[in-house]
């Protein structure tokens, strides 16, 4: 008989290879498909873009943080923590920002959750619901949106969008079917479920609703900020999509902030209708307006935080 925890286990340790492998291919596919440019080239497009798109999607940029907020506001109540908003909102800006361009979740993310509400009073069991919590809210708003998404697909996308990998409508079907399954499961499970001894309860259709509601609209405005930076002859539903596939997959391979996936996937699927000196230059400007401003700004918020409390402590 086959142990499926062994083989879980086993998966698991494969993981860094498989990202190291998609990151290698991803290199690869970007240095194919550049080949044919200079960096004059993409420094030119990066020159076209227009100021007033460049001011809308750091807009943009501040919204989907400020909604980001929202993950550890609801989180946080949940579980039983009672802070200001201004509190969970610093936590979750330093905890995603650090998350998205270190990686390794455990070391950066969860562990500037753990030192800050762990200042605050919090107890472990508590933060690690609110991370639990996190991490439900996200992939529930990805399932349900691509579920929509890439069910309908509307024929203005397949026209618009070449995948490499044929139709999307069994994703969208799978997606869909692993959000209405959990749904169905709050809304009639009442009893909580024992994992080796230990017990907990899932959130109710209502938390689950409002998670589903503030992840949707943070993967909306994400992939509004890179639609902003393209030209406007290709339409908002389409790099949504292509969005959506791009982000899973550079999440997928646990490399930072999906880096060198994010952008090979995008380049290939984009690329018969852009160019992909025009592509790779508008990525460029969303990593830094989206990744390295917010992680520069996380980085001396969280120091000045740091050195505020071990000032209060000496007083």
């Amino acid at each position: 008989m086959i142990d499926i925890r062994k083989v879980f286990l086993s998966l698991r340790r494969l993981l860094p290879f498989l990202g190291i492998a998609l990151f290698t291919v991803s290199i690869y596919v970007l240095v194919r498909e550049l080949s044919r440019y200079t960096i004059s080239d993409i420094a030119a497009k990066v020159g076209e873009i227009p100021a007033s798109r460049l001011v809308i999607a750091a807009f943009l940029t501040f919204l989907t943080y400020l909604n980001l907020s929202f993950y550890d506001l609801i989180a946080s109540r949940r579980a039983g923590v009672r802070l200001k908003f201004t509190s969970t909102a610093l936590v979750s800006f330093v905890g995603y920002t650090f998350s998205k361009n270190i990686g390794f979740t455990f070391l950066s993310g969860t562990s500037v959750r753990f030192r800050l509400y762990g200042k605050w009073g919090v107890a472990g069991g508590k933060i690690l619901a609110v991370i639990t919590l996190n991490y439900l809210t996200f992939w529930l708003g990805f399932f349900a949106l691509s579920g929509i998404l890439f069910t309908l697909w509307p024929p203005v996308l397949q026209n618009a969008v070449t995948v490499p990998f044929g139709s999307l409508k069994a994703i969208g079907i799978a997606s869909a079917g692993i959000y209405v399954l959990y749904v169905i499961v709050v809304s009639f499970r009442k009893r909580p479920f024992r994992i080796k001894g230990r017990s907990f309860t899932l959130p109710g259709k209502s938390f689950t609703l409002v998670q589903t509601g503030i992840s949707i609209l943070d993967w909306l405005l994400s992939a509004g900020v890179f639609f902003m930076l393209l030209p406007p002859e290709i339409g908002y539903l389409e790099v949504l999509g292509v969005f959506l596939l791009s982000q899973f997959a550079g999440l997928s391979s646990q490399v930072p902030g999906g880096l060198g996936v994010f952008e090979a996937l995008t380049v290939v699927i984009l690329s018969p209708s852009l160019k992909p000196d025009i592509l790779v230059a508008a990525l460029i400007i969303y990593r830094i307006i989206f990744y390295l401003v917010p992680f520069i700004i996380a980085v001396v918020s969280f120091a000045v935080n740091e050195l505020l409390y071990r000032g209060s402590e000496k007083a």
